[in-house]
């Protein structure tokens, strides 16, 4: 280990410490920051100390596949190094390689390394891919999905598959490519790699999108679900083909959109041949990450107690998806809270809004009182206006925690959290501090 190695692990250590002590975050990005700045050669140097690497990338679902992908690993015994808290910049990277450092390790002589791992499970950012990941040298990339998001940073769903194309020519024939079949814009890959490419997707289901296949165009899938129910709020049925193979599993996560990220992790794990019997019988006890329909229970006087579920919305297609999962659940005495930012983490561009389907809404629950938060509250409220709810029933408030305090109050059926991304990270802490949940580092 050099000098500048051993300085920029030691200063990432320090500020980790300090952003938990002081409790101004959970160490997900700042200590991968600040020691990249000192050495940033710091992620090839750490990352290939480990034996196994997955790289998942694409608009949605990543947080949920990684997490989906290292419970299915961590079953059979494996230690899993991954990005938990959802931070998939080059820093994000950079901070889970120091926090996995024991703190004693650094004074250790003759040993380099992070702590033993058998495998790591990278979500990394759609933009960031081609940054990331001539670092990483990955053995499998997974590629979920492409969607317009985040037009200020990224530009047009062409650019950014052009840029993926152009990393791939580069990458070791030797690494499986694991592509969403259902989505046209991603099969364009397919002519810029020279080695081994798989597939996935639903029977007689194609993703919507700037590109779509021909009517009579036809891809074969070697991971294929057949026969999708979802099943209320709780899970979703269907069978899994591959090979010569099929069997029934049962997730226990509601939408559509959650069995593309299933049919992702399912087939890394078997390209990485873990045993697949287990992580079916697994399954049901999987929970999500936080925000990704997480399950909160709000206490009241008397021993009264509500619902509520945490859904993160951020770009058209993934806040739609959303909305298809909830509308037919939704009940009079429900609620919605939507909370609208526009960091630099959201996308400062907020007109995909506009290209949200919020009618989809509407169409089961004609009266719902809806709670509107966040910087760009007024612009949420005005399209759910035009979407065709009465404005007697929004109540519009920026400040987060008097917003929430006011949807849960007299609260009678299950509230509906629907924020973006910086939102999903401030309510996590209001939600800590009132002791509905834990903070979010703190979960695996």
């Amino acid at each position: 280990m050099n000098l500048k190695e051993f300085t920029a692990i030691a200063a990432g250590k320090t500020v980790l410490g300090l952003t938990r002590t002081l409790k101004v975050g959970g160490g997900s990005a700042a200590p991968g920051l600040y020691a990249l700045k000192i050495y940033p050669d710091l992620i090839s140097k750490l990352s290939r100390q480990i034996p196994q690497t997955v790289v998942i990338t694409g608009t949605n679902g990543k947080t949920t596949t990684a997490r989906m992908l290292a419970y299915f690993a961590t079953q059979q015994g494996l230690r899993v190094l991954r990005n938990t808290t959802g931070s998939n910049l080059e820093r994000g990277i950079a901070s889970a390689l120091i926090n996995s450092y024991q703190a004693d390790e650094l004074l250790r002589v003759g040993r380099s390394g992070p702590a033993t791992y058998d495998l790591a499970v990278w979500e990394v950012d759609e933009a960031a891919f081609n940054l990331v990941l001539p670092q990483i040298k990955p053995d499998l990339i997974i590629f979920l999905n492409v969607f317009r998001d985040q037009l200020d940073r990224y530009g047009e769903v062409d650019s950014v598959v052009k840029k993926w194309a152009q990393t791939l020519k580069h990458i070791d024939p030797q690494t499986t490519i694991l592509i969403n079949g259902d989505d046209a814009n991603l099969l364009e890959l397919r002519s810029s790699f020279r080695g081994r490419i798989r597939t996935f997707g639903v029977k007689n289901y194609k993703i919507s999108g700037e590109k779509t296949f021909a009517d009579k165009q036809k891809t074969r899938l070697d991971f294929e679900a057949v026969g999708v129910k979802t099943i209320g709020l709780q899970k979703t049925s269907f069978s899994i083909t591959w090979d010569k193979f099929s069997t029934p599993a049962t997730l226990p996560l509601p939408g559509v959109y959650h069995v593309y990220n299933f049919l992702a992790a399912f087939a890394a794990a078997h390209i990485m041949d873990l045993p697949l019997k287990p992580i079916l019988k697994n399954l049901p006890r999987f929970s999500p990450a936080f925000g990704r329909v997480e399950k909160l229970t709000f206490k009241y006087a008397g021993d009264r107690t509500r619902e509520g579920y945490i859904f993160l919305i951020k770009n058209p297609a993934g806040a739609t998806q959303v909305f298809q999962t909830i509308a037919p659940e939704l009940k009079k005495d429900d609620r919605l809270f939507l909370a609208l930012n526009d960091k630099l983490a959201d996308g400062t561009d907020v007109s995909w809004i506009w290209d949200t389907e919020f009618e989809k809404l509407k169409r089961k629950v004609q009266e719902l009182k809806i709670f509107v938060s966040g910087s760009r509250a007024e612009d949420l409220a005005l399209r759910l206006k035009y979407a065709g709810f009465d404005p007697a029933d929004i109540t519009v408030n920026r400040n987060l925690v008097k917003s929430l305090s006011s949807a849960k109050r007299k609260l009678s059926g299950r509230l509906f959290i629907l924020p973006t991304y910086t939102a999903l990270l401030e309510l996590q802490k209001i939600l800590a501090k009132s002791g509905v949940k834990q903070h979010y580092w703190k979960e695996s």
